[in-house]
């Protein structure tokens, strides 16, 4: 499962995606999803969010990117500023742009959305040494083949507003995978599965 970075170019080439016909009451988001050929796999780099009050992503597994400023000019300028602040990576000098990802809609309906978030695909080689910064508990490289194996998928019962639910979740050692970034995952992945 080597090289999967250039089928997701590929793909990515030949994906329009469809754009939203509304403006998100709490704004816009940009994140980016770096993948790099490892030694043994072809590997995205994944962080873990860290603890802070009144944050409802706090201590997920996600993406680095975050909320777009009115000083950024569009969503890809937002990515670049948002994974230099969080990670130490000026995207510009180490990566290459792949393409994007559908828009990801934070509320729970889609007639009700709440910010919507774009994912850009990088494809990097060597990086320089990562910075997290205080927004940031841990980074982690999570392997393609592991996530697109449905065998390594598993449900994860949570609660919100006094309900239980149930979703789909990745554990991958320590870094438990679900929620919006499983989205965004999922359509990436759809795009190498035939």
């Amino acid at each position: 499962m080597r090289d999967l970075s250039r089928q997701l170019e590929s793909r990515l080439l030949a994906f329009a995606k469809d754009e939203a016909d509304f403006e998100p009451r709490a704004g816009r988001a940009a994140v980016a999803i770096m993948v790099r050929e490892g030694l043994d796999a072809t590997e995205m780099l994944m962080i873990r969010r860290a603890t802070r009050e009144g944050d409802p992503w706090s201590g997920h597994m996600g993406f680095p990117g975050g909320r777009r400023d009115p000083g950024d000019p569009c969503n890809f300028s937002c990515v670049l500023r948002e994974t230099e602040e969080e990670i130490g990576v000026d995207l510009g000098q180490w990566g290459t742009r792949l393409g994007e990802l559908s828009d990801v809609n934070t509320g729970w309906r889609a007639d009700r959305p709440e910010m919507l978030v774009t994912p850009f695909v990088f494809r990097v080689a060597e990086l320089p040494e990562l910075t997290p910064n205080h927004e940031v508990d841990d980074v982690v490289w999570v392997p393609l083949h592991f996530l697109m194996d449905h065998r390594n998928r598993e449900p994860l019962a949570w609660e919100w507003k006094g309900q239980k639910m149930e979703t789909d979740s990745y554990l991958y050692d320590s870094y438990r995978i679900w929620g919006l970034s499983l989205m965004m995952i999922d359509e990436m992945i759809g795009m190498l599965n035939p």
